[in-house]
């Protein structure tokens, strides 16, 4: 859980909400692609938070604050999601972070749209399904055991060594 001050995957998760509003108002399709691309980095920072708390312990009682740090940004987008997608993956997640694995590939590939590609159009009830999607999957993954969640990190932050 991070502290009060810290960046949160739920502060990002209603900064997503908070756009989709906007968006409904506005008929905003800039409003869609900020809330698409926020509800993955709420997905991100989960996953980078929960990794280096699991490793290390949680942020605001960790006696190294750089080695949490250091952790907390080891995480890769492309290996994350490269493992997420793995075959090898399915022992290592279980129902809860395989889930939340499905869906942070998924949200990713929906991420490079909605930031990179000027083309994309989004539709409002996608795009809400999507952060609520996004929403669940961070509350199961939150709730998931230390051991499952330990096993999820060490599965997206390690690389696997080549014979």
């Amino acid at each position: 859980m991070p502290a009060p001050d810290e960046l949160s995957s739920g502060d990002l998760l209603q900064v997503a909400f908070d756009l989709l509003d906007a968006a409904e108002r506005r008929r905003s399709g800039a409003h869609l692609r900020r809330a698409v691309s926020t509800a993955y980095y709420a997905m991100f920072h989960c996953l980078a938070r929960v990794s280096a708390d699991r490793l290390l312990g949680h942020s605001h009682t960790v006696p190294d604050r750089a080695a949490w740090l250091h952790v907390y940004r080891a995480l890769q987008h492309r290996h994350a999601k490269n493992q997420c997608m793995s075959s090898g993956a399915i022992a290592v997640r279980p129902d809860t972070a395989g889930q939340f694995a499905t869906l942070f590939a998924t949200l990713q590939d929906l991420r490079h749209q909605a930031d990179y590609d000027p083309t994309a159009a989004f539709k409002y009830a996608a795009a809400r399904r999507t952060v609520q999607m996004a929403a669940m999957s961070i509350r199961l993954f939150e709730r998931a055991s230390e051991a499952e969640q330990a096993a999820f990190a060490a599965w997206v932050l390690l690389a696997a060594r080549k014979s």
